[in-house]
């Protein structure tokens, strides 16, 4: 049997919003979930998806909607506490918060989707305060910005940025996610 997906109540919405600020060291980061229109679906894992960015009114859903209908992938949840952050939901994030992005040269994002870390000397640009912290892993090109992943940024020991990898592009490719 499927899960129901539901809506998610404002004060868990909020909570929500506060944990993956505090994971990303940026209030824009808040402000721009507590806009969203969460829906989840309980499991072992809590899946949170936004619905405003698909045009969905998820009233209008039957319970047992496949939810990639119902909206983009956030986070989830664990039964204890732990949140991790969807690939799409660092690059919904991205698009409106400029200070979670880290830009990286062409050949560090190539690598980045095989599972490698940044170094420091494929970073190009870091934006917004420069602690450790969770980042969206950009690379730009004559095409535009693409969020290739996310990342947890670290510095070396003289002060220079790097990107450990999170999750990426090619997990999906190489996990059968």
């Amino acid at each position: 049997m499927r899960p129901e997906l539901k809506r998610v109540p404002p004060e868990e919405r909020e909570e929500l919003a506060r944990e993956l600020a505090r994971r990303f060291r940026s209030e824009g980061v808040r402000k721009v979930v507590e806009r969203m229109e969460l829906v989840k679906l309980e499991g072992e894992w809590t899946e949170y998806f936004d619905a405003s960015r698909v045009g969905v009114d998820p009233e209008e859903l039957p319970g047992r909607a496949d939810p990639f209908v119902a909206g983009v992938p956030v986070c989830e949840r664990s039964s204890r506490g732990g949140i991790r952050v969807h690939l799409e939901g660092a690059r919904v994030l991205a698009e409106e918060v400029e200070e979670i992005r880290v830009y990286v040269r062409e050949k560090s994002a190539i690598l980045f989707t095989y599972g490698r870390d940044v170094l420091p000397q494929g970073v190009v640009e870091v934006l917004g305060p420069e602690e450790p912290r969770l980042v969206a892993v950009m690379f730009r090109n004559e095409l535009g910005e693409h969020c290739v992943g996310v990342g947890w940024l670290r510095f070396t020991r003289d002060g220079r940025p790097m990107v450990d990898n999170v999750i990426d592009r090619g997990w999906y490719l190489r996990r059968g996610g």
